[in-house]
């Protein structure tokens, strides 16, 4: 039997750096699809469990597999893992589970329990399984092929810096990421697990952080469409909060809120009322809600500078994560 042996060419490889620079260069152009796509998961993962807490924990648990076959190079596809009746999840730490997710130990514990409950997991002796359900209920094939798009629409400007030579088509890379599953959903765990850790840190739990997000998609939506209406260059990333509050003129309301994320309207309207206290958003006289001050006010306080800050600089962070999370993926598919 001949064996054929595949050339890799470590020229083709594409490096981080250069990565985020497009990223950032490019910004404006990428941050809608990013936007979108990031939408899109968190809508699906809510209504999968009504819960954020037990569903991240569930990814947590799938990725420590995941880890466990990376560190063994063994890579399984889309379709074989998604075969399995069940599979082991190397051993797990309830205190690292907790710190890492930044959930307590006693929400940790009970959301275990609830999953055991829900027959996602099932734990024998000091062995924890995850079942055929557990894998069921976070089966990303929609998220598969929305990233596809997203790392295609990012290989098109790629192109533009001649980092690839051709814009690389959403079929071929959704068809890689399938053949490649295990190593590839470990990246994008890795990237989106700390991610949502990240904002839990400024909005207290994850609920309200995608409440506020559907605010921040919808001005970046309307931002965009004005900027290319005015036939005007779209900026980097550097000033994207304070640019999408003066440019995004355009709020959105409570029952719309519910509608894209799929959380209950009265849920929708405590978060809603905390955002406001906290100066994370304020509602305009027609009831719809912008991110901070609003396009009206001319000078930020202090305070509200200070929350721009941060949510900017997690933006920052999250940015260049992304595209990492982008290179690794893309160097599979060039090399």
């Amino acid at each position: 039997m001949s064996v054929v042996n595949k050339e890799i060419k470590f020229s083709s490889k594409i490096q981080t750096d250069d990565s985020f620079n497009v990223f950032k260069k490019y910004h404006d152009m990428l941050i809608t699809e990013m936007f979108y796509f990031q939408q899109q998961w968190l809508t699906a993962a809510f209504r999968r469990f009504k819960d954020f807490d037990k569903y991240i924990i569930l990814l947590y648990l799938i990725n420590k597999a995941f880890k466990g076959y990376n560190e063994h190079f063994i890579v399984n596809s889309f379709d074989e893992f998604y075969s399995n009746e069940n599979f082991e999840i190397p051993k797990i730490n309830i205190i690292d589970l907790s710190r890492e997710l930044n959930i307590s130990k006693e929400t940790t514990r009970r959301k275990m329990m609830e999953l055991e409950k829900d027959g996602a997991i099932k734990k024998i002796k000091k062995k924890v399984m995850l079942q055929r359900k557990g894998q069921e209920i976070q089966k990303p094939v929609d998220s598969v092929r929305n990233l596809s798009r997203v790392i295609s629409h990012f290989s098109e400007y790629l192109k533009k810096e001649n980092l690839v030579k051709a814009k690389i088509h959403k079929n071929e890379i959704e068809e890689k990421i399938k053949k490649n599953f295990t190593q590839c959903w470990q990246y994008f765990f890795d990237y989106q697990i700390p991610l949502i850790t990240r904002w839990k840190l400024i909005f207290g739990d994850i609920e309200t952080w995608v409440i506020w997000g559907n605010c921040v998609y919808n001005q970046n939506l309307v931002m965009y469409k004005k900027l290319k209406e005015q036939d005007n260059s779209l900026k980097n990333g550097d000033a994207f909060i304070r640019r999408l509050n003066d440019y995004g003129n355009q709020g959105i309301n409570a029952m719309t809120i519910s509608e894209l994320t799929g959380i209950p309207r009265p849920t929708v309207l405590r978060k809603l009322r905390n955002l406001i206290k906290k100066k994370l958003l304020t509602k305009d006289k027609n009831n719809h809600y912008l991110i901070f001050g609003g396009p009206e006010t001319s000078n930020y306080s202090k305070d509200i500078l200070k929350i721009m800050s941060d949510v900017d600089e997690i933006r920052k962070i999250n940015g260049k994560e992304f595209a990492n999370l982008i290179t690794k993926i893309l160097n599979i598919i060039v090399l």
